[in-house]
């Protein structure tokens, strides 16, 4: 008879000996690697109290706060985010004054700097034409000039945001590297789509001790984008609990339960989105789409209706209420919203793709062919 407690014995010894590694490495200063051994040491271990707080000190170091409070759970509960949250508070009060810019994509700008020393015009003057071209000549025109990281915000405000993240790595070249600079640069990443890159500026953000509530909002931002939804939420959790009441971030969370499939929790968060925003649009289609995926497709229908209702002519709204409409078999009304969108924009594949579904689930299939050739017809166009 196969007796297992062996291969458990070398299992756990062998969990052991990663940590003790994963400890000298840490005391040598290889905090990285240490995590990693600590890490394999989990692997073998998963519920040893020891390993996931030694892995909370290890990810707080390197700045991945997302991670250490998902480690910190194991150990406490969910009632341990509150002893997190208040050593935050400690260590970043400011971040909790700061004025910011709330986005429709949950991201922020960064916090007002306090005034420091500018560098000489002359120096200035070398380094914005070459790195903005035309941009760069209009700013240096103007006799008030502001330093190059006033000038880095302003263009990603403006959705410039390849220039904006040129003038944020001179500014890193020039003045020194700080945790607001890299914050700046990952926003401009994230709104690259570069996400990877941007988590690894919001990381070293975070390792120069900025965890406040940008942070962590738009590191969830990235972290959802690249599928990671477990940290991605454990930044969205944390963000609420720093910002209650923030209708973006509830908006964020309940967005990432959703793509998760966690559709309870998904459809609390959104329904707390509404109570502080009970107009906005996008949190409304996401609303309906959760109920639609949970089979809710009546319900879905009104809250479709309520967003429309806001922007009737929103294109994905409309689509989203026509594929609503073809699972309650009312066909002849999804075939209405195609073609108003078509009077509007006859050149919009996905309506005719969305028209060729609904013919093709009425039986008119000859009709619905046309419709398929109508959008392949347009999408090769546009290659």
């Amino acid at each position: 008879m196969w007796n297992p407690l062996p291969a458990l014995k070398r299992q756990s010894t062998l969990a052991v000996l990663w940590q003790v590694g994963a400890r000298i490495l840490e005391a040598l200063g290889a905090d990285e690697q240490a995590l990693r051994w600590i890490d394999r040491a989990m692997r073998l271990e998963p519920r040893q109290v020891t390993l996931h707080l030694h892995a909370t000190r290890l990810c707080l170091k390197r700045g991945r706060l997302d991670r250490a409070i998902l480690h910190w759970k194991k150990v406490t509960g969910e009632q341990g985010k509150t002893s997190l949250l208040y050593w935050l508070k400690r260590t970043n009060q400011r971040a909790f004054n700061a004025s910011r810019l709330i986005q429709k994509t949950g991201t922020y700008s960064l916090e007002e700097k306090e005034k420091n020393p500018v560098p000489p015009v002359k120096e200035r003057k070398n380094y914005l034409p070459r790195f903005l071209g035309w941009y760069g000549y209009i700013f240096q025109r103007r006799p008030d000039t502001p330093p190059l990281d006033e000038i880095g915000v302003q263009l990603l405000e403006i959705g410039r945001a390849e220039q904006a993240l040129a003038v944020f790595r001179q500014v890193l070249l020039c003045q020194g590297a700080s945790p607001e600079l890299y914050l700046n640069m990952g926003l401009a990443a994230s709104k690259l789509g570069r996400h990877e890159e941007a988590l690894e500026y919001y990381q070293r953000a975070q390792a120069g001790g900025l965890n406040n509530v940008e942070v962590m909002n738009n590191k969830g931002y990235s972290l959802s984008h690249l599928g990671r939804y477990e940290e991605a939420i454990a930044c969205y959790e944390l963000a609420k609990e720093m910002c209650p009441g923030d209708a973006a971030i509830l908006s964020n969370l309940a967005s990432c339960y959703h793509r998760a499939q966690l559709y309870q929790k998904a459809l609390s968060c959104y329904e707390n989105a509404l109570r502080c925003s009970s107009h906005d649009t996008t949190t409304l289609n996401n609303y309906a789409l959760c109920l639609d995926e949970m089979g809710r497709h009546g319900e879905a229908l009104q809250f479709y209706d309520r967003a429309l209702t806001v922007d009737p002519d929103n294109q994905t709204i409309l689509l989203n209420k026509a594929a609503c409409l073809v699972k309650l078999k009312r066909y002849d009304e999804a075939i209405a919203i195609c073609d108003q969108i078509l009077a509007r924009k006859p050149g919009c594949l996905e309506t005719w793709g969305m028209r060729g579904n609904v013919l093709n689930e009425m039986g008119r299939t000859s009709e619905a062919v046309e419709c398929y050739n109508r959008a392949l017809s347009l999408s090769s166009k546009k290659l």
